[in-house]
């Protein structure tokens, strides 16, 4: 196991911050302008009595999954920041252990 640490605060609060912005201003609402088409699809261009609420239903469903989906992109984000947190904590803490016996 290795014996070595090595953290960048800048790189992983950069990374958290990209992955939250593809969540909140690509993957979303790329995800809502798909469901819109479908939507519009289903009720103008492909209007089956039966079929089309069924496959708006289902649609609804799959959308649904992926915006769960992207909130554990986002879950990630989060956890990143909290391992960098931690480790700040934790160095801080040891250095004011090792200043006031020191």
């Amino acid at each position: 196991m290795p014996a070595n640490i090595s953290l960048s605060y800048g790189e992983i609060q950069r990374v958290s911050n990209l992955l939250d912005n593809s969540v909140e201003h690509t993957l979303v609402p790329r995800m809502e302008e798909a469901k819109a088409e479908v939507d519009t699809l289903l009720e103008t261009a492909l209007v089956l009595t039966e079929a089309s609420p069924a496959l708006q239903t289902q649609y609804e469903k799959f959308t649904g999954s992926l915006k769960d989906a992207t909130q554990s992109i986002k879950d990630y984000a989060e956890q990143f920041r909290q391992i960098m947190n931690s480790i700040k904590d934790m160095d801080h803490s040891l250095a004011e252990k090792v200043r006031s016996n020191g």
